[in-house]
């Protein structure tokens, strides 16, 4: 029983509702979706004609390099120093795997930093290989004439390859969400949708995003992808 003249033990303070993603950090993950599963629909089942499908790698170029750059100098939380971590901090997190309370984090978990990593890492793979592929039908990509053909079987090897990586990613993805909905209570798709999960008083962002400068981002991001697929082979020939 407590003692009425020893202070009453403090409580924890309660979780709110805290500001983790931005708007431009959820609109690049969504749009990165649609770009993904637009590209292989439409590489898978659009026919001969791989123009959309082209179009689609080009949007993925573009959305790798703003991610590049917002995570570089974006909002705390889509830093990538704010979430990649060292072996020792991955380990002891996989270690909390299989307690049914999730890890209250405002930014990405150290297993989660990993996998966002190497999703940039294969989309970029694959969406640059695309640049240098002929597939000897109708399709050619804007750079690939600027190869040997040894390189651009390279490039074809490639960008078949890394899709299989990516369609891993994807379900492991897929499947971590599901556990931590299910196992660990965290709605993470919710937390992508909205940019809010529940948070320990002191955690999530301060304030917004700016949006000018994501404005930024996105224009050099277009402005990167458009300069190597229209300007630049043609001044390389």
């Amino acid at each position: 029983m407590h003692d009425p003249s020893q202070p009453a033990p403090s409580e924890p303070a309660p979780y709110r509702r805290a500001l983790v993603w931005d708007i431009p950090t959820r609109l690049f993950h969504w749009l990165l979706a649609g770009a993904i599963v637009g590209a292989y629909w439409t590489g898978e089942f659009g026919g001969f004609d791989k123009t959309w499908h082209m179009r689609f790698g080009y949007a993925v170029l573009a959305l790798v390099v703003f991610r590049i750059l917002w995570g570089l100098f974006g909002s705390r939380s889509a830093r990538f120093s704010s979430f990649l971590r060292g072996s020792a901090t991955v380990w002891a997190y996989l270690r909390t795997l299989g307690k049914a309370s999730a890890h209250p984090t405002d930014t990405h978990n150290p297993l989660g930093a990993l996998s966002v990593i190497a999703l940039l890492l294969a989309v970029f793979a694959q969406a640059a290989s695309g640049l240098f592929v002929d597939d000897d039908i109708l399709t050619q990509g804007p750079l690939n004439g600027l190869v040997s053909r040894e390189l651009d079987r390279f490039a074809g090897r490639t960008h078949g390859i890394a899709v299989w990586f990516i369609i891993g990613l994807v379900v492991l993805h897929l499947a971590a969400i599901a556990y931590y909905r299910f196992r660990k209570g965290e709605n993470l798709t919710a937390a992508m949708i909205t940019g809010r999960k529940d948070l320990p008083p002191g955690m999530g962002m301060e304030r917004p995003a700016s949006l000018w400068l994501a404005g930024l981002f996105a224009t050099i991001s277009v402005g990167v992808v458009y300069f190597t697929v229209e300007i630049l082979p043609p001044l390389l020939r």
